[in-house]
């Protein structure tokens, strides 16, 4: 039987911390990391997609992230039909929480999108913008590429249904996570 005595306050970590998933890091700068995900692709449809996340690890178990949106189509119909081209902007707030014990690269994850996307008078033709909220649930994947580096590849089930949502079911994503404690 392992016994130390710890001051609180002092810094120390004992053994018994380090194996306890709901064991609080250090302070508040050290459960901070970075992360999100991009998407590029170019030519006839043309995509841009920058997705940054700020997360706040409350322990090994859990964590929140909030950040902004940004995407770029660009489509050329060819033939003489036009382009297209448009932007959708917005923030996100995202929560995990990482199974136990042997399944801890395993996560439940829930989001939630405000975007704002443009969209088509049924009525006049015209286009105009509007705020949709994208509420999403889904299971994912972390793999360690270092002590502080994470890759995430997540499944996520949209329940919107606007025929101006963005995403189709199910949004299939990947990123990463760079933080000061893991």
């Amino acid at each position: 039987m392992q016994a130390q005595y710890v001051r609180p306050g002092d810094g120390n970590t004992t053994q018994s911390n380090i194996n306890n998933p709901n064991s609080k890091p250090g302070g508040f700068g050290e459960n901070l990391s970075i992360g999100g995900s991009f998407g590029l692709q170019f030519g006839t449809y043309t995509y841009v997609g920058l997705e940054p996340l700020l997360n706040y690890h409350f322990n090994k178990s859990f964590m929140v992230g909030a950040g902004p949106i940004y995407q770029y189509v660009s489509e050329d119909f060819g033939y003489g039909y036009g382009r297209y081209s448009s932007s959708t902007y917005g923030a996100r707030i995202t929560a995990l929480f990482f199974l136990p014990e042997d399944l801890d690269r395993v996560f439940l994850m829930g989001e939630y999108d405000v975007l704002n996307v443009p969209e088509q008078s049924f009525i006049t033709g015209q286009m105009y913008r509007g705020n949709l909220a994208l509420p999403m649930l889904g299971l994912g994947y972390k793999e360690k590429v270092t002590d502080k580096l994470f890759f995430f590849v997540y499944g996520l089930w949209n329940f919107n249904n606007s025929v101006y949502n963005p995403y189709s079911n199910p949004v299939i994503d990947a990123g990463f996570d760079l933080g000061l404690w893991h």
